[in-house]
């Protein structure tokens, strides 16, 4: 289960992986590592009034990815938690894994840690002059490329991981060295 932080104040860098450096933009193998639920968070109502806000849940997805001989980190938008086939949730895992998620009470996102996918890391310049990177596309990854996505346990994520890493026996990822 993802570590749960209740947060009531304004967004800002308050929750959230703080990525301080920008990797490269491109497409790369790369791996699921965390994810973040913050539950009962103030958000702008969608089509509301400027400030109109509302309480939701959301969560975030954080991968890492090589380039370069380093490893770089790009979070996911905050999403509300939503399995409704039109949710940003609902899309970002159907893409990543190449079906559609069965939201039927037993399954649990965060059991897609460690998962491999292909993504495509873009970046951008916030209103506030704050350029950072965002996933811009995500899909199933080749086979033949999960070697090249970086090793779950290594991955350092900052401020700590939010969700306990699976065993090696319960690592249903794992690939198995030749």
């Amino acid at each position: 289960m993802a570590k749960i932080v209740n947060n009531s104040g304004s967004y800002g860098d308050a929750r959230g992986f703080d990525i301080e450096t920008q990797g490269p933009t491109g497409s790369y193998p790369a791996r699921l590592i965390d994810v973040e639920d913050n539950f009962d968070v103030d958000v702008q109502k969608y089509g509301g009034a400027i400030g109109e806000m509302e309480k939701k849940n959301v969560t975030e997805f954080l991968f890492a990815y090589n380039a370069d001989g380093v490893t770089h980190l790009v979070k996911s938008w905050e999403m509300t938690q939503s399995g409704g086939e039109r949710s940003a949730l609902f899309k970002l895992l159907s893409n990543m894994k190449g079906e559609a998620p069965v939201f039927n009470g037993s399954y649990d996102y965060c059991d897609e840690i460690g998962q491999t996918c292909q993504i495509t890391v873009a970046s951008k310049t916030s209103k506030k002059g704050r350029s950072y990177n965002y996933i811009a596309s995500i899909s199933p990854l080749l086979s033949e490329l999960m070697d090249k996505a970086p090793k779950l346990e290594s991955v350092e994520v900052p401020g700590g991981r939010r969700v306990e890493l699976p065993t090696a026996e319960e690592d249903v990822f794992k690939v198995e060295e030749a």
